[in-house]
């Protein structure tokens, strides 16, 4: 059986449209510098920008993320012992997926829990990559923020998943987290 997996947009050309903005002269300035270091068109970083916006930052903050500095997180977490991560999270996790991916994305499914994560990583600065194994779907999480980072994700992920009715094993480190997704529906399509 042949399974794709694409980390992107859905490999089906969207259809486009032309709008002209006005901005200011700094911000076009700003936007060429940038689109000139990640060597691409200013229009491309633009379109990138907007559906951005229209994706995560527009819902985020009524959906319950917060903003907050690394370094705080980090040391915060380190004064917590494992069982008081897992205990706070293990009674929330499930609720506040679901709160999440309804208010975010329309509905709770696999699909849209997947670009939950991934809208996250990409925002936190975290790296992820994905692959295939066998009929698995492996995603690898690196934070660098911690043990007790990882095990919170570990724990938060699991409840999860396992609401999902999506069978999933995790190993992690302190730097990162494993998810091995089993029986992964034949197309996943992780979309920002």
């Amino acid at each position: 059986m042949k399974r794709d997996i694409i980390l992107g947009r859905d490999a089906s050309r969207q259809d486009t449209q032309s709008l002209t903005l006005r901005l200011s002269k700094s911000s076009v300035d700003k936007l060429k510098k940038i689109a000139t270091k990640k060597n691409m068109t200013t229009n491309a970083l633009v379109s990138q920008i907007v559906d951005s916006f229209l994706e995560w930052e527009i819902n985020a903050a009524e959906a319950g993320w917060v903003v907050m500095p690394k370094p705080f997180l980090i040391e915060l977490f380190e004064k917590l012992d494992q069982d008081t991560v897992v205990n706070v999270i293990s009674q929330i996790s499930k609720r506040l997926a679901k709160d999440i991916t309804h208010y975010m994305k329309g509905k709770h499914d696999l699909q849209e829990w997947l670009s939950i994560i991934k809208g996250r990583a990409e925002r936190s600065g975290f790296h992820l990559t994905e692959h295939q194994q066998n009929q698995s779907l492996v995603i690898i999480m690196q934070h660098d923020m911690g043990e007790n980072w990882s095990i919170y994700f570990k724990t938060f992920y699991e409840n999860v998943f396992d609401d999902l009715r999506v069978k999933a094993e995790f190993d992690y480190t302190d730097k990162s987290l494993i998810i091995k997704l089993h029986d992964a529906p034949d197309r996943i399509l992780y979309r920002k």
